[in-house]
Order: C-alpha cells, then sequence, then structure tokens
C-alpha cells in the first residue's frame, strides 16, 4: 500500500511538473517578438480604404498574435455592415492579412414603398427611400415575396417568406456579377423559381428557366445580345 501512495505521488508530481513546463512555454511565446504583429494586409477590399478597415479591426502593429481572435475580429469589422469577416492569416514576417469580402449593391428590392439596395446575399445596405436609387449597377428584383409580419433593417438580410428565392436571386446576381454582365441589366423576376427571366437595359428580356448553368445561358446572352 505505502509503495502504491509512493507512486501515485510521483505521477501527481510529473504531471505537474509538464503543466507548468508547458505553461511556461506558452508565457515564453507569448512575450516573444515572433509573435508580434509588423503589418497588416487587407484582402477583398475594393471601395474601403486599407486604413479604414484595419481601424475597425482594432488591430494595431505590435499586438501579439495569441491575443487576436476570429469571433473578435468578425465581431469589429462586421459593424461596417458593407464588410464580411472571413479569416486571418498569419506569416513568418510578421504580417497579419485580414481575409473580407466587401459587400456591393447589385440589386433593388421595393418593399412597403421604399427602395431598398442590397448585395447578392440579400444583405440590405441602403435604404433609397422612395426615390429609385439609378447608381446600383444591378437590377430591380420583382415578386420577391417578403413575410408581412417582419420589417426590412438596413444591415440585416431582407425577411423574405421562401427562402429558396432569396437563394436563387443569390445565384442569379453572382452569375451575372462573374459574367460582366450585371450593368447591362434593369430588372429580374424571380415569380416563378423555373421561369426566371431578366430585362436588359435595352429592353430585351433573356429568359432564364431555373438557376441551373446560369453563367452558361448568360454568356450565350451576351453574344447574342452584343
Amino acid at each position: 500500500r505505502y509503495r502504491k501512495r509512493k507512486k501515485a505521488a510521483a505521477q501527481v508530481m510529473v504531471m505537474t511538473v509538464a503543466v507548468v513546463a508547458v505553461l511556461a512555454a506558452l508565457l515564453v511565446l507569448a512575450c516573444s517578438q515572433v509573435f508580434r504583429v509588423r503589418g497588416i494586409l487587407i484582402v477583398g477590399n475594393r471601395n474601403l480604404s486599407k486604413e479604414d478597415v484595419i481601424a475597425l479591426s482594432g488591430v494595431q502593429e505590435g499586438d501579439n498574435l495569441f491575443s487576436i481572435s476570429d469571433a473578435e475580429l468578425k465581431k469589429n469589422m462586421e459593424r461596417n455592415r458593407y464588410i464580411e469577416y472571413l479569416g486571418h492569416e498569419f506569416d513568418y514576417r510578421g504580417t497579419l492579412s485580414l481575409h473580407i469580402n466587401e459587400r456591393m449593391g447589385m440589386g433593388v428590392v421595393n418593399a412597403f414603398g421604399l427602395y431598398y439596395v442590397v448585395d447578392a446575399t440579400g444583405m440590405v445596405l441602403e435604404c433609397a427611400g422612395s426615390a429609385y436609387p439609378d447608381t446600383v449597377a444591378g437590377p430591380k428584383i420583382n415578386n420577391l415575396i417578403l413575410d408581412d409580419n417582419s420589417r426590412v433593417t438596413v444591415g440585416e438580410r431582407l425577411p423574405v417568406r421562401d427562402s429558396g428565392q432569396l437563394a436563387a436571386v443569390q445565384r442569379v446576381l453572382s452569375a451575372l456579377e462573374s459574367t460582366e454582365v450585371l450593368g447591362g441589366v434593369s430588372l429580374l423576376d424571380v415569380k416563378n423559381l423555373d421561369n426566371m427571366y431578366l430585362m436588359t437595359t435595352d429592353g430585351a428580356r433573356i429568359v432564364l428557366g431555373d438557376d441551373a448553368k446560369l453563367e452558361t445561358k448568360l454568356l450565350i446572352a451576351r453574344e447574342v445580345l452584343v
């Protein structure tokens, strides 16, 4: 029995020493200059300045990498509704890369007599009031059914009754942007998801049908209409 107690005490001592060693190593790393931020790079901004995005992040040169968390960065940066935080990287030179998606106004929705500018995901970026915002390089989205019991709020996604409609809008707007047709389209109708159609700024009608092979359909339409 004495030997068992002595063995157990020895095991506890070994575990204690190991834990203290790990904590000491972490402390050394936390204080080390190797893990200090020496430069900050913003990836994904288009109109927003690097300085404005960095200020939102709350990170400064000299900060320790171990004090930076994705949750805190996301919370800080997405206070600006035009920013979607995607993640961060840290390289051997001490450069912290912050990856974002800068939301762009790609469509217009009329809700309860007001015009709202939305990005491809349905995030409401601006309320333009009762006047149509003619600065948006994208279509007016017709027949998107909103939830009668909800309100449209800037900085939140459109409260749609059918999430399938919003998903279809996202795919169409993304395809319009990737095929460089977005600026030439004035209207997107999503009343029937199996028979969606577009109207161009020149008055031509493009029947999309469903959302399969959208890029191919749009590239063909672009060649025909040019």
